[in-house]
């Protein structure tokens, strides 16, 4: 018998490539049947393109394309469309807009409170059609109907940047989705629905003072600040204007961002970075050019290609 592309990968180190009808693996050993394939004489074959994944005696397909499907604990970047009956209608990239209930908010000053009709009403104060906001995945219906919730104190509303979008297969987890780029003053907000958030960095002494403020000390901010607290932060962040370097530094790595989506590549702070110190030769408005973009994505992978194992895998599909 034909040896089966799960098998051929596991002697070339590395995720393979499938397209409808291959055969994955054979149906032996306890084998169970995953997400993109089905059962065919004995044998589990895709029905999709997309990388073969295999978790234990699960075999399945991942889509290299696709709308947003969602997992309960993903981080997600959104845009607010619609301010519905005590709920948001969130924009995910999903086959169905999210949703967002005034239940699963924190209120301003950090009340702890039922809400009320009068909340209901003032529900545009706190988010209106427009504003782009980082969440998380609370529960998915049976239907794809994804619901968030803002629960952490670090999400919220997000100003004074803009947003890229990659392919999601392009993102996975990370240890942390709120990514610092080291010594450029860069910060961004990698959703696992491929919408990557892109600002100037919050300043530190920013987020230690409202800190002491509220009793805590240098260092303990993240876990301290209060939600209300992370909204004057947020309010004083999107009110400070754009230096040129500054602005320079954001465009570059939105720029960064979009090389690597257009490639094919992981998007992760490791990878994103060096992308931008590559790029610091030209101008940020000519990263994207086809010539310089295929020249910062081969150098990259290039450097890449020793260290690739399974799980950091950068391929460029074309």
């Amino acid at each position: 018998a034909a040896r089966s592309l799960f098998e051929t990968q596991k002697h070339q180190k590395r995720k393979m490539i499938c397209v409808p009808g291959d055969d994955v693996a054979p149906l032996q050993d306890g084998l169970m049947r995953g997400h993109g394939t089905y059962a065919h004489s004995n044998q589990l074959v895709s029905c999709g393109s997309g990388r073969i994944e295999r978790v234990n005696q699960l075999a399945s397909v991942r889509p290299v394309s696709g709308r947003y499907t969602g997992s309960v604990g993903d981080l997600v970047v959104g845009e607010i469309v619609e301010v519905a009956h005590r709920s948001w209608k969130v924009d995910v990239g999903s086959t169905r807009k999210a949703t967002l209930a005034i239940t699963s908010v924190t209120l301003p000053d950090d009340a702890q409170r039922v809400r009320t009709h009068e909340d209901t009403l003032a529900m545009r104060e706190l988010f209106k059609e427009g504003d782009v906001v980082v969440c998380e995945v609370q529960a998915v219906n049976a239907d794809g109907q994804l619901h968030l919730h803002m629960k952490s104190n670090r999400y919220g509303v997000l100003e004074n940047g803009c947003v890229v979008r990659v392919n999601q297969h392009l993102v996975r987890r990370l240890k942390h989705h709120f990514v610092e780029l080291p010594d450029i003053n860069v910060e961004l907000c990698v959703g696992h629905n491929g919408r990557v958030w892109v600002q100037r960095a919050i300043p530190s002494r920013w987020i230690d003072d409202e800190a002491q403020d509220g009793g805590g000390g240098a260092g303990e901010a993240d876990a301290l600040l209060s939600a209300e607290a992370w909204r004057r932060v947020r309010k004083r962040h999107s009110a400070l204007p754009l230096d040129d370097s500054s602005r320079e530094a954001c465009c570059r790595a939105r720029n960064a961002v979009a090389v690597l989506g257009s490639g094919g590549c992981v998007v992760d702070g490791d990878s994103i970075i060096k992308i931008y110190r590559a790029s610091l030769g030209d101008a940020p408005s000519k990263m994207l050019t086809r010539a310089v973009s295929q020249k910062l994505v081969g150098d990259f992978l290039g450097e890449r290609a020793p260290d690739m194992d399974d799980e950091g895998d950068a391929m460029q599909l074309n």
